[in-house]
Formats: structure tokens, sequence, C-alpha cells
């Protein structure tokens, strides 16, 4: 199932909506659009600007969230502390600051000429999704206040689309805000044509993209927005939008782009004990695998690395008995001897994970392994495993620190980290704060 594509709400769609309120274009001219503002409603002059920008895309703003966000692990949520506010929020303001000036000097370009009575400029959120509305209406209304002079009433509008693949949820926004007090009598007739014309137009819209097939379909629903920089993952997850999906039972279904290399490699090698090892040698057959000695045998296996790429590779000895071997027909292979390793690192696995619970504070054992498991976004890929091996309750050894792991792989290599230091159980913590839900 695919997400369905929106066209954009543009110019053309304001056009609309300004000519069925009675308005029209102020001028056709090229030569002189860029310099006046957009529309003339009555004896009113109106600048519109669409927000289309999206600062995570630029380099240069990339930079500046690298150095506001320093990576403790190898994925980064870009969500600003009280501190960090007044920084993120200049790092995005920047197409919002540009538009609302130049749409200041062309209001009163054009008010000047015509003697209109009220300037407005209207703004359009159509792409700058790393703030919310009441983000974006807070940045647009602070800059019209310090930036601007030729303003008298601000509108912003906005249409956010948001779809998990079977619901859809969209959100148009409408709102104005006196900056001047004009006296103009007209005013709030004014702004409600314009209002009812935007209601009426998001209606049509919201028809057309259920009915009509020749839109050019570029809008996409809004997704998660991140960049990587030498192999960190700085990231703004979706915003959560509406409540618990009724379709989707388990939770929204999120993506999983885990390149294979990142899929954590976990040997299993059959380990012996001496009689075991003499049992093995006299009934394999091949035996030269077994070396001359089981001295020689672990010295051979550890010596020998895995070949692979994967960042994350472990090796687990499972030590086998006769009793092991007693469903083998002789003289078996080694696979069958693997097969067994397999089979009681199987069987290990699942008491380690029948037994595992979610850690609090009155854990007491004296050896256990702590996974924690930051869920991020609508992409699996973006997870972050710190696992730790805490002994008597105060030592704490990291074995994985920050790294992008998924939940379904960080338990396994919990329970392998279990299995290497015979420590005790295993304990996990999932945050899923800014998981996609």
């Amino acid at each position: 199932m695919d997400y369905l594509h929106f066209s954009l709400l543009d110019e053309k769609d304001f056009d609309e909506i300004i000519i069925n309120a009675g308005g029209k274009r102020y001028t056709n001219n090229p030569k002189i659009q860029e310099k006046n503002c957009d529309y003339i409603l009555d004896d009113v002059v109106i600048e519109l600007k669409i927000i289309e920008e999206e600062p995570i895309e630029k380099e240069e703003k990339q930079k500046k969230f690298i150095e506001l966000f320093p990576a403790e692990a190898q994925t980064v949520i870009l969500d600003p502390t009280e501190e960090q506010k007044n920084r993120y929020y200049k790092i995005l303001e920047t197409p919002i600051k540009s538009a609302l000036k130049k749409a200041s000097k062309q209001l009163q370009v054009s008010a000047n000429k015509i003697d209109a009575k009220l300037r407005i400029a209207m703004i359009m959120n159509n792409g700058l999704y790393m703030v919310s509305q009441d983000e974006f209406l807070k940045i647009a209304l602070q800059r019209t206040k310090n930036d601007t002079s030729g303003i008298d009433i601000l509108i912003v509008c906005s249409m956010h689309y948001y779809s998990d693949k079977f619901e859809m949820y969209t959100l148009f926004e409408f709102k104005d805000y006196e900056i001047n007090k004009v006296k103009y009598q007209n005013k709030k007739q004014i702004i409600d044509k314009l209002r009812n014309e935007w209601n009426k137009r998001c209606e049509q819209y919201l028809t057309d993209q259920m009915t009509k097939q020749d839109l050019n379909r570029k809008k996409e629903p809004i997704k998660d927005l991140y960049f990587e920089s030498d192999g960190i993952r700085y990231i703004k997850p979706i915003i959560q939008w509406g409540k618990s999906s009724e379709f989707w039972i388990n939770g929204r279904p999120r993506e999983d782009t885990t390149k294979e290399y990142d899929v954590p490699q976990i040997l299993i090698v059959p380990m012996f004990n001496e009689r075991s090892y003499e049992y093995v040698k006299d009934n394999i057959v091949d035996n030269k695998i077994m070396q001359k000695s089981l001295n020689d045998y672990i010295k051979w296996i550890k010596n020998n690395p895995l070949n692979s790429k994967n960042k994350i590779q472990l090796v687990i000895y499972i030590e086998l008995n006769n009793q092991n071997f007693q469903n083998l027909n002789k003289p078996f292979q080694i696979n069958d001897i693997q097969q067994c390793a397999n089979l009681k690192h199987k069987s290990i696995c699942r008491k380690i994970e029948d037994n595992m619970q979610e850690y609090s504070i009155d854990v007491d054992d004296k050896s256990y392994i702590l996974v924690d498991i930051q869920e991020i976004g609508q992409d699996m890929a973006n997870d972050i495993t710190s696992i730790s091996h805490i002994t008597n309750n105060t030592r704490q050894e990291w074995l994985i620190d920050g790294q992008r792991i998924k939940y379904e792989y960080a338990i396994q290599l919990a329970i392998s980290f279990c299995i290497i230091l015979k420590a005790d159980n295993v304990y996990y913590i999932r945050n899923e704060d800014f998981k996609w839900k």
C-alpha cells in the first residue's frame, strides 16, 4: 500500500480565493509585478507569500544544526531544550523572515500608489514542516512585529497532510492578527470574505484530491525529516497527529530501511568438554575439523574471526555434552553438530527472553544486562540502542553505546551478551516518546 500524494495548493488557488471574494490581481505587468503586491480587494492591498523551503535540506542550515545539537549517539533528535530554542528558531525563521520583509515593502509601494486603506500580508506554510502549526504562527507573528512596518494585518494559512497509508488527516488553518491598529470600518468584512473563500477552496481542494485523476500530485504526506553527516543521522521526527489508529491495532506501521551491514551478526559455535569432544571426534565423518586435541580446536576456533562486513559481530560458544547428541545417527556430519548447538542456543535464548522484564529501580540482580532502546520516528533504522553489563548494581560496563539498532536486534544482542557474560537476566527500557504511533 502506497501513500496517496496530493497536488500543491499554489498561487492559482489563491487567485481563485481573491476573485471569488470580489478582488483582483494588482497588475499583470511583469515589469512592475515584482515590486508591487499581488491583489486588491476593495481599497485593501494584499500580498501573498507561500513558504515551501525546508531548512533542513540546505547545507548551511545543516552545519548550524550540527553545532547546536552535539552528537552523543548515531541518531540525534532535533528537539530543542529551553536553552536551545532561541537559536533553533533563528535557524528555521529565515524563509519566513525574508518573505515577510519583502511583503512589507511591496505592500507599502502599492498602498501609496492607490491610497489603500489597509495592508494585508498572507503567508502560507506549504512545506516548512520542521515546525508545528503553532510554532510557524509564533515565528511569523514575531517577525512581522519586529522586522516590518508595512503590514497592518497578518493572515497565517497552512495545510498539513498526514497519512499512515490507511487513514489520512488534513489540517487547514486560517488565522488573522492585527499588527497595526488601523481605523478602517470594513476590516472585519474583508477578513471574513477571505476566510469564507479560503474554507470553500479547501473543501473543494480535498474533493479534487479524492475524485480527480489528472492532478499533478507532488505533495507527499509529512514524514520524518533528516540528514546525515559523518555517520550521524540528525532527525526531526514527524509531529504526532490525531488519535491512535483504530485500523493499525498494534500502532501505525513503521518503515525499516536498515542496511544489510547494520544487521548484527551472531555466530553460534559448537564447544565441547573433554568427553563430548572425544565422542564427536570418534563419530564424525571428517574429523579433521576437530583438530588434534580440544585445546587445538579451541585455539583454531578463536583464531578464525568472522568474515563479515557487518558492523556488529558476536560469537557465542555453546558447550555441548553427549546428551545433546543422543538423537544423532552415527556417523554424523559437522552440520549435525552445528544444528545441536543451534537448538541448545535457541532453548537458552527462549529461557532468557521468558524471564526478561522491564527495568525498574527495584532490580537487585548481582549481574544483569540492561538494554535501552529509543524508538524514533517512522523508520526503525532511526532507533538508538545502548547495552550495558551491570554488576552489584554499581559497576556498569558499556557494551554498545548509542548505536542505530532497532528493537528486535537490540533484544537479540542483549540476550547474546547475557549468554556470553553469564549474566542472570536481561532488563529493558523502551522509550517511545518520539516514535511514530
